[in-house]
């Protein structure tokens, strides 16, 4: 009878103590001998802000949006005007063309015919000439602007010639929208040849301008 209970608990303890004892073998096996287990590598999240990608990819399908633009929605026409009254009358008129070099960039010429009155010297007289200029726009509303001016003058005793005019400022730009007048632009330049463009028999400036600052309104 005793021997019939201690066989099932012998067999119970056996399979209770088995795992323990296969447990403590693997762990005093060798190395070499233990099983391989796969090692596990911690990976660092990479953190991506979809936002981050937006205003590079805006912006490069604007270039591919501009490059594909034919030449006739790249060219601007218009002009500018202006007018000074007084002690000195000019009046200024001026047809432009200018051509889109890039997404800011504009680069155009202008042709320029202008009625000159000098008040105290008896000076009535027309002049001409033109310019080339490049215009860059550097916020939606505001333009830098590198000019250079020629123009045909009268000095002493009715004689022509001509005048070189360096010039650069900015513009306050209105954009209009239209297909060849893109914007109105307030426009103010500095000649930096002023100073030095004095007939050489009466000592007066030639400048029709009267003055180094020249002050335009452009449409372009």
């Amino acid at each position: 009878m005793k021997s019939k209970i201690l066989l099932p608990v012998m067999f119970l303890l056996a399979v209770l103590i088995s795992p323990s004892l296969m447990a403590q073998d693997e762990y005093y096996r060798p190395d070499s001998l233990r099983k391989e287990q796969p090692e596990r590598k911690e990976v660092p999240p990479i953190e991506r802000n979809p936002q981050d990608q937006k205003p590079v990819l805006a912006e490069k399908k604007k270039l591919e949006d501009f490059k594909d633009k034919k030449f006739i929605e790249r060219l601007r026409l218009g002009g500018s005007f202006g007018l000074s009254l007084g002690t000195v009358t000019n009046i200024n008129v001026s047809p432009m063309a200018g051509y889109e070099l890039t997404e800011k960039l504009v680069g155009g010429v202008g042709a320029t015919i202008m009625y000159f009155r000098y008040k105290y010297y008896d000076i009535n007289t027309a002049y001409y000439g033109g310019r080339a200029f490049l215009m860059y726009n550097v916020i939606p509303v505001v333009n830098i602007i590198g000019e250079f001016e020629a123009m045909n003058v009268v000095g002493s005793y009715q004689k022509r010639q001509w005048l070189g005019s360096p010039m650069a400022g900015a513009s306050y730009s209105q954009p209009i929208g239209g297909k060849f007048i893109k914007a109105v632009h307030l426009t103010a330049l500095y000649n930096f040849s002023y100073d030095s463009q004095i007939d050489k028999y009466s000592g007066q400036n030639l400048s029709p301008y009267g003055s180094p600052f020249v002050f335009r309104v452009t449409f372009l």
